[in-house]
């Protein structure tokens, strides 16, 4: 009879003990156990403004569809279809006019002459090369391309188909006198002695002796049918 009261306390002391062993064991589950935060859905990362357009720009999709063919060293265009190829470098005879001047000899310069001397016709298009070298002989200035002129009219290129025997020509001009601007000062006006001219499509160039002194709008022009380096009224 004195057992039993013993014996149920322990019963209620092991019931507890087993009541604190699984709520421990509950809180331990939802404090540390499987976090769902953790695998969630990434979230994404959005490009920068505007680098969308710039990927279109690169791959050219917002760039036009018909490119105007442009100028590269020599002034290499590609003749129209059904010309004759272009003119070789031994085919051409390259002549260079006296100078000119416009009435207030602001504006210089001379006309270039090509003259197809093989017995077959040939083809040019676009800007000749050229080079204005200083006493010493160093290229150090070389021209603009232009399709406007202050003593050529002259357009955007075009196919020159020269015949055997004949020519076709271009103009080169700059600024030979620099009025002082408002502060009374000058650009400087340097001194050359002579010239290196290239034909388009061609490698070699020859040089051209001529002094002369270059401010500013050292220009050449493209080939034109004729021997004036203008464009036919």
């Amino acid at each position: 009879m004195v057992q039993k009261p013993r014996t149920a306390v322990a019963r209620l002391i092991a019931i507890g003990a087993g009541l604190f062993l699984l709520g421990a064991a509950a809180g331990a589950c939802s404090s540390g156990g499987a976090t769902p935060a953790s695998v969630a859905t990434p979230t994404k990362i959005q490009a920068p403004l505007g680098a969308e357009a710039g990927i279109r720009a690169q791959t050219g999709s917002d760039q036009g569809s018909s490119p105007r063919p442009s100028p590269i060293a020599g002034g290499q265009l590609t003749p129209a279809p059904g010309s004759p190829p272009v003119c070789g470098e031994s085919e051409l005879r390259l002549d260079a006019g006296p100078m000119t001047a416009a009435a207030s000899a602001e504006r210089q310069g001379f006309v270039v002459i090509l003259t197809d001397i093989s017995d077959r016709p040939c083809s040019l298009i676009g800007y000749p090369a050229v080079v204005a070298l200083n006493s010493e002989g160093r290229q150090e200035r070389p021209a603009a391309r232009s399709e406007g002129g202050s003593l050529f009219r002259v357009s955007p290129p075009g196919t020159v188909v020269l015949q055997p025997q004949h020519s076709a020509s271009f103009g080169v001009e700059w600024t030979a006198v620099r009025a002082a601007d408002k502060s009374g000062e000058k650009d400087a006006c340097l001194p050359y002695a002579s010239f290196v001219i290239t034909p388009p499509n061609q490698g070699g160039g020859q040089h051209i002796d001529r002094q002369t002194t270059i401010c500013d709008a050292f220009q050449v022009h493209p080939v034109v049918t004729g021997t004036t380096g203008a464009r036919a009224h």
